[in-house]
């Protein structure tokens, strides 16, 4: 157990946060809230620092194209486009292609595909309509939250996105994470 302090406005965003994941406010319940936080740092900032490293380089470079062009690649076609150009170049760079091919099993293609699929709708291309009043059910808890959350993020509080206990469990039947 550990003790923090912790101010009236964060207290107040956690609690926020406990009533958007469907839970009441209480103690048991942000601890649990702080638990996840700390858990999702814990993994972006420690164990997972290549998957932030490539985000905030995306970032980066979007950020210093903005300020080449002195506009935003969300209002300014020119600027959309050096932002795709350049992304796409680093990301190649990054990601520089194997040595030999490798086979991706078709379980393991259908789970990325998802994944991209809900955050292809949960991130709207500019000047699209978004997705509006959508629910979606999947059966990974944590992806769950982190659309959401990003759905929230993005203005988008008709979404509804969950991970029903029947589905969580089939899921861990078969050994996937």
């Amino acid at each position: 157990m550990i003790a923090a302090r912790i101010p009236d406005d964060l207290l107040k965003s956690l609690e926020d946060l406990a009533k958007r994941h469907g839970v009441t406010p209480s103690a048991q319940t942000l601890s649990a809230e702080v638990n996840r936080a700390l858990k999702v740092w814990v993994n972006q900032h420690e164990i997972q620092i290549h998957n932030s490293l490539l985000g905030t380089a995306i970032a980066v470079l979007a950020d210093r194209i903005e300020g080449i062009t002195n506009k935003s690649w969300i209002d300014d076609l020119l600027t959309r486009q050096l932002v795709r150009e350049r992304a796409e170049q680093l990301v190649a760079h990054i990601l520089s292609p194997l040595s030999k091919p490798v086979a991706v099993p078709a379980e393991v293609k259908e789970d990325a595909n998802l994944i991209l699929t809900l955050l292809k709708g949960a991130m709207p291309r500019p000047g699209s309509p978004t997705f509006g009043a959508v629910g979606i059910i999947i059966d990974d808890r944590g992806l769950a939250m982190i659309m959401q959350d990003l759905a929230r993020h993005l203005g988008e509080r008709s979404v509804n996105v969950r991970a029903p206990d029947l589905l969580v469990a089939r899921r861990k039947q078969k050994g996937r994470k």
